[in-house]
This record gives C-alpha cells, structure tokens and sequence, in this order.
C-alpha cells in the first residue's frame, strides 16, 4: 500500500450494476480531431456505448474540480446483446475521419459519429451511423486494427475468434483467415505497424512474431493446395502450420501486450507477465530491459513524454496501487480508490495526462497524481544554525569509528581469547638412528605413523563445536570429524597420522578447521595449521652426486647448515663426515624410498635441491624455504629468490597432459558401460518375456542366455578396467597437484603476497572430478580472468567480457591451457634485477 493516493478530477457510473466491463471495455482517442482532445469510450457486456468529454476544470472557490456534468455524456446507445471490443481508426475507403469498429458475438459493425456542435437548445448533437457490417463465421473474441502491409491512410481489422482462428478484413472486404499453430483458446494480440508483424503468445507461454505478408502467402498456397491435398489424400505437416518468424520462451502468462513508438526510427514492444514487465526492441529479436515485480498486477499502460522519449509504464497491482515506472525503475506509486480492470492516459481540454481508470462494475474515473498537503507541520527540536562542515567531519569520525570496530570483531587476538588450542606429538615406531650413514640407507622402516594430542579449551561458553582435520595424500588421520554440543571446559582430541602408500608426500601439515558459535549468537571459524614431525615422514642418508632435476635458491645473507636446519633429523646422526661431503644432505621419504638432495654452495651462496624425482623435491622444498624465512625473521617474498626453469614448466605440463589423458580414459570406459548397461537391460526385457510365455524352448534356441552371460562377462570387464582406469586418474591428479605446489612455492619465494594469492587461488586447488569439470576446465577460466586483469589491454577497455567455461575435449583446448599458465608464471614470476638467478655451469 502507497502512502500516497490519487486525486479525483472527473468521475461516473456507467451501470446500474446490471452490466459487466473488462480490459476490452475502455478506450481513449480523439474522435473529433486532436483540436478538441481526447474522448473516452465505453463498452460493456450489455451492449451499450458511452461517449464522454469530460469538461471538469478547476474552481478556485471551492478548491476542488467541477466534476461530472450532464454535458459531458456524448451519446448513449445499445447497438447489440454484447460489445466485445472496440477500435478506432480510419475504417472507410475514400475517408481519413476516424470510425468506431465494434466487435459483437455475431457482428462486426463500423459505426460514423457525427459531431455538430451547438445544433440543438440543450447543447451539441452526436449522431450514431452504421456504415458498413460484417457476418463473423466464428464466435470472437478480440479486435485488432492497424495498416496492415504498410497501407497508407487506411486501417484494417484482424478478428481473433475463440479457437483461435484470425479473420482479416481490408475495411469492406474480407481477405483471408488464418489458424495460427496449437491454438485452443484466443491469446493477446498486439500489431507492430513499423515492421508490419502481430505479436501474440502461445499456450506454452512463448512469445512469437508473425510477418503479416507471410501469413497472406501462406494462406494464398493453402487455398492453392486445397485440391491437391484432397485427391492425394495426403497432408503434409511442415505445410499445415505457419511457424513464427521469431519466438521467446517467457514461460509465464501473458496479461497483455502494448506497442509504443519511443522514437522516429524505434518502436518498443511492452509485454506485461504475471511475475515480470518485458520491453522488447522492434524488429523482435532482442529484451531491452525487464523488470521483476513482486506484486500480481493487473493491467498496465504504456506511453511516452515528448519531446524527451521518455517511456512510462503504468503497472495496476492487485492491492490496489498505481505503480509508475519510468524505463525498469520505478519512480512514483499511489492508492487507487478501487480495482480497475483497465488503465490509459488521455489528454483533456482543462488537463493534460489524466489518468482514466474502469472498474469490473462500471465505475468510470479520471484522476492525477497528488499528495494531499500536510495539515499539522512539527515544529524543528532545535532552532540552532546547522553547521555543514561540522556534520560532515563528525559522519567522517562515526565511519572511522564503524570501520574500527568491523575490523577489531575478528581479529587474531579476540579469536584465540575465545578458544585456544593446544597440539602434542608422539612419534611412534620410531627405531634408533645408526651412526653408519651406509647402513642407514639400506634399512626398511615400515609404518611410520605419530599420535597427536589436540587440546581445546575456552574461557566462554561457545556452542556447536565442530572440529574437521584434513591432511593430503598419503598421509591419513583416522578419524578427522569431531563434534560437541557445547564447550565449557578443556576437551581432548587423540588423532593418529599415518602414511600409508607409496605415493610421494607432498606436505607435511595438518590442517584443523573450528567452526563454533558464541554466546551472542556470532558464527565463527578458527583455522590453523599444524606441523607434522618429519621424522615420520623422512630419513637422513647418503647424498647422490647425480640428479634428473634441480632447484636453486640464493639468499643474501649466510648459509646455514644442516644442523640448524634440520636438527630434529640431524639429533642423532653422526657429523664427522668429510669435507668434500659436509656440504651435502640426503633426505629419503620413508614411503617411497625417493632420495632429494641439498647441496650448499659457500662460493655461490646457493641452496641446491636436487633428486632423480621432481615431486620428492616439493616437500623438501617447502620446508627449506619455511626454516630459512623463520631463521631470517622475514617474508619469503625477497629474503630467499627461486629459479624458475624449463624443466618445471615442462614437469608442470607433463603431468597436465598425463591427468587429461587418464580423464578421457575414463570418460570412454563410462561411455562404453553406458552402451553394455543399456544391451543388458534390453537382453533382461526380451529373457523375462520368454519366461513370462514360459516358453524355455525358444529361450535356449534364441540363444538369450548365451548372450546374457557373455553381457555379464564384458560388463564385470569394464568395471574392471574402470576401477584400475580411476586409480590411475587418482595417481594423475596426485602428481599434477604437486608439480603445482613446487612450481607456487617458487613463485611465493619471489613476488609479493598479494600477487602470490592471486595465482595460488588460480591453479593452486586440487583436481577433483564433479561430472565433466574438473581442473582443466577451472583453471582456463580463472587463468584467463587473471591474465585479462593484469594485461595493460584490459585497462583501456571499457566492457568487460563474460567469461564462460568449456568442457575439454581436444589436445587443442590443453595446448592453450598450457600456454596460458606459462605466460602466467612468466608475468608472475620477476624478481628483482639484483636477484635475478643464472643456470650452474
């Protein structure tokens, strides 16, 4: 409901509440001429017809409008048992005055009103003259008028019967008809004069355009057709129906259709929905704007203010409210005095833009837009100056206030005054160290594992705890969900960590999610990442002097040794080693026997990592670069820089192609299973028919169970090959999700973290399969928003382009992912001119 409300200018009853009115019944046109305004006409189901001109005009001394006079009733006649519509236009050969055409349930009748004004005592004379009529073979049910075929100076009917038949008449004369597609009932039926189409809509709730010379044509070639058909005795379906020129699936029912004309080379067309008001363009192929509405409207009107071109459109809602939009805004609402059933715009002697509303019971009303004035004015609290500088610093002061406390709400501080957690280790089966570096390489070590002790304890009462712990392959927690009601006092949580498979370790954290809710009701989450002991996960050895890859770091302050690096590895190992080896480390995982090697270069002041496996270097490096940050008190970003090759790039490539190979793989093994899932299904229907028939004879002469077995067999087959195909896929997307780790953790060692988040959340996730997108997919989309935001192309841009994801199919689509990720690392990928690294020689 509006605050505002409508202001009465003109107003009458048109029944005595005998007759009923509907959207059809009401129409506004200057029937005498523009000089003299507009004329309202009525209709009703009873088959009267009212002409008024209303004459109200204010008076000053009673400060309201004249209203109703008895003048202002033109002509009142009953010219048939029911008016089902009516249309004004120029409807007689030889004559541009503008004629009635009134549509009844047998007729269709054009009437010349003749106006003389000042003929008779009481006042004007309005004389009501049939011209011409024609015989309607179907009962109809709405009228459409408009130049049909670009007729100049002549207006034509188009007659929609209830089956849905259209009867078309240039004036005198009948032409053709038209049975449009799947018609059952009658539809709204608007004519683009600019573009000679009628725009209507179908039963399935689509919009569609037909071309009125089409349906002309087509019409011609049916009559043409009409003996053929009956001596063949053969109809051909592609040529029984006319299709539209174009269609638009609205899905919802059409309430009414209006064309406007917004300019002198644009027409728009506004279709008004039960759920959304749509304003198509002209040549029919393209929405200009839509506008969803939660309310259920119930007519509408649409019209344009010149000379500005504005379009405005009335929206009628169920409660009563006048809505005023002005494009897909909405710019002025008010109450309505009752439901109108329809709504237009006239132009009056004394009153421009009245607003001409008809209720269902005849209740005719002519009103404007208007508040009513405030009789009661408060006075102001406070008669003081208002100071505009003073306000605007004090609201500057607020917002610096507000930002503060948002920002202070989540900080690191308040989260661990609510909930600290505590993290104990216990590294078991772990078997004494041998001083013999020689013997330490042929020793087996077999489940490595460590029991962990997280404590959780709070000094407020939060509710619904929920603990999740995560770790990556092949480390495995065994139980990694924990839930409590509520925690008042210290809770303790006993995981174990194991490693189990040969797969090559890629981190070694643990990484513990809190969610909880506080006692105000906040929601909160609590993230934290905790190291796992490398003595589970790795074991010192002899160093190789030969590797397939090769990572180097160079930092600017002192090396330092693999005691102060490594000592929980080192705690035990004897150091009297040689000189020539002193500056050499080996590291072998404990799962999958891989040996990584780190060498130091005093001269050079370089890390070297080295390893005849490249996903054994990721996990090393992680924690080479972790260790040497911390020993420096800084940021990796300038502290320690990376040397990017191409054998990364190309590990990093490799295995993209490897995980997409393994993915079609298993897309083909799905696909044939699908094919032996539908021959078995069908092998079962024909097997249970025979039986049904109990005809077993013909059951083993067919040869059904023979084929049903050897189904059988190829199926268990398959879902062999699928299971071994998903293991390999598994593997695949294992070493891509590493080779990506070790090439970021590069990156991160050389730009700024702002930069270094914004490539990780691009490709740094790990391959998932959800139906047919997976990491290929994810990764090309956000690698091109990336690029796109960081080239100096997209700067002088002014549009930006929808990015869409496409499923992988082609080698094609993988070499420009390829691409892509090279350029990205490249532009990512720029330290400092002073750091920059060169290849050993």
């Amino acid at each position: 409901m509006s605050l505002f409300r409508t202001r009465e200018w003109w107003r009458i009853e048109c029944s005595g509440g005998e007759e009923v009115f509907d959207g059809q019944s009401l129409l506004v046109v200057p029937l005498f001429g523009d000089d003299r305004k507009d004329i309202i006409v009525v209709s009703s189901h009873s088959g009267f017809l009212r002409l008024y001109s209303p004459s109200s005009k204010w008076d000053e001394e009673k400060i309201n409008p004249t209203g109703y006079q008895l003048t202002d009733l033109i002509i009142e006649s009953r010219i048939a048992d029911c008016i089902i519509d009516v249309k004004a236009g120029r409807f007689v050969s030889g004559s541009q005055d503008l004629r009635l055409g009134i549509l009844t349930p047998s007729k269709l009748l054009v009437y010349a009103v003749t106006f003389t004004p000042g003929s008779t005592e009481h006042g004007d004379r309005c004389i009501l003259e049939v011209v011409y009529s024609h015989e309607l073979p179907r009962f109809p049910a709405s009228l459409t008028a408009g130049a049909f075929g670009g007729a100049r100076g002549r207006d034509f009917f188009s007659v929609q019967c209830l089956d849905g038949t259209m009867l078309f008449y240039e004036q005198e004369t009948h032409t053709f008809q038209q049975v449009l597609k799947d018609r059952l009932l009658p539809e709204q039926v608007a004519y683009v004069p600019r573009n000679d189409v009628f725009i209507t809509s179908s039963p399935g709730w689509i919009l569609e355009c037909y071309r009125y010379q089409n349906m002309a044509e087509f019409s011609r070639r049916k009559e043409e057709r009409k003996h053929l058909i009956e001596t063949d005795k053969k109809d051909n379906d592609s040529d029984k129906w006319l299709e539209p020129d174009w269609t638009y699936n609205l899905g919802e029912a059409i309430l009414g259709i209006q064309t406007v004309t917004l300019s002198s080379f644009e027409v728009g067309i506004i279709v008004l929905g039960e759920r959304n008001l749509y304003c198509f363009r002209d040549n029919c192929t393209a929405v200009k704007y839509t506008k969803k509405l939660d309310y259920c409207p119930v007519c509408f009107h649409a019209y344009v203010i010149e000379p500005d071109g504005k379009l405005m459109v009335l929206v009628v809602a169920d409660t009563d409210t006048l809505l005023v939009y002005e494009g897909a805004t909405l710019k002025w609402s008010a109450q309505l005095p009752f439901t109108p059933v329809a709504i237009v715009r006239a132009q009056f002697q004394n009153l421009e833009g009245v607003i001409v509303i008809l209720s269902e019971e005849g209740r005719l009303e002519a009103c404007y837009l208007g508040a009513e004035p405030s009789l009661f004015v408060a006075p102001p609290i406070n008669s003081r100056k208002f100071d505009i500088k003073a306000a605007q610093q004090e609201l500057l002061e607020l917002r610096k206030l507000s930002k503060k406390t948002a920002a202070d709400k989540m900080t690191k501080a308040v989260m661990e005054s609510e909930i600290v957690i505590k993290t104990t280790t216990e590294v078991s089966k772990d078997p004494p160290y041998d001083t013999n570096p020689e013997n330490a390489d042929s020793y087996a070590f077999t489940s490595p594992s460590c029991k962990m002790n997280i404590e959780l304890s709070s000094y407020s009462i939060i509710r619904d705890v929920e603990v999740n712990l995560s770790v990556l392959k092949p480390l495995v927690v065994t139980e990694d969900y924990y839930s409590f009601p509520s925690l008042r006092d210290r809770q303790q949580i006993q995981v174990r960590v194991e490693v189990i498979g040969t797969e090559t370790i890629l981190s070694s954290e643990l990484r513990l999610t809190m969610s909880y809710e506080t006692e105000k009701g906040d929601l909160k989450v609590v993230d934290k990442i905790i190291q796992l002991p490398l003595r589970i996960l790795l074991r010192v050895c002899s160093p190789e002097s030969t590797a397939a890859f090769t990572t180097t770091f160079k930092t600017s302050s002192s090396l330092v040794n693999f005691s102060q690096l490594f000592p929980e590895l080192l705690i035990d190992y004897s150091q009297k080693q040689s000189s020539s080896s002193s500056n050499a480390l080996g590291l072998r995982h404990i799962n999958s026997g891989h040996v990584v090697t780190i060498v130091l270069g005093t001269s050079t002041n370089r890390y070297r990592v080295q390893s005849n496996d490249a996903l054994a270097m990721t996990l090393i490096v992680q924690q080479l670069l972790t260790r040497l940050c911390s020993r420096l008190n800084t940021n990796s970003a300038g502290s320690v820089v990376a040397n990017i090759t191409q054998n990364h790039l190309q590990l990093v490539q490799g295995n993209i192609e490897a995980h997409f190979k393994t993915r079609q793989q298993v897309q083909l093994i799905l696909s044939e299973l699908a094919l032996m899932t539908s021959q078995l299904r069908n092998i079962e229907k024909r097997v249970l028919q025979s039986m049904r028939e109990k005809n077993s004879r013909s059951l083993a002469s067919s040869g059904l169970s023979i084929l049903l077995e050897s189904t059988y067999q190829l199926l268990l087959e398959q879902l062999d090959k699928l299971d071994s195909a998903q293991m390999e896929l598994q593997h695949a997307a294992h070493k891509l999700h590493g080779s990506l780790k070790l090439v970021l953790m590069l990156i991160k060692s050389n730009v700024q973290e702002d930069k270094y988040r914004l490539i990780e959340s691009a490709i740094g996730f790990e391959p998932q399969p959800r139906d047919n997108i997976d990491w290929e997919e994810i990764a090309d989309v956000t690698l091109a928003a990336l690029l796109r935001g960081i080239s100096k192309k997209s700067e002088h841009e002014s549009s930006v382009k929808q990015l869409s994801w496409n499923e992988f199919k082609t080698t094609r689509d993988l070499t420009k992912l390829k691409k892509r990720i090279v350029h990205a690392v490249d532009r990512f990928n720029k330290p400092s001119d002073n750091a920059v690294l060169q290849e050993d020689e």
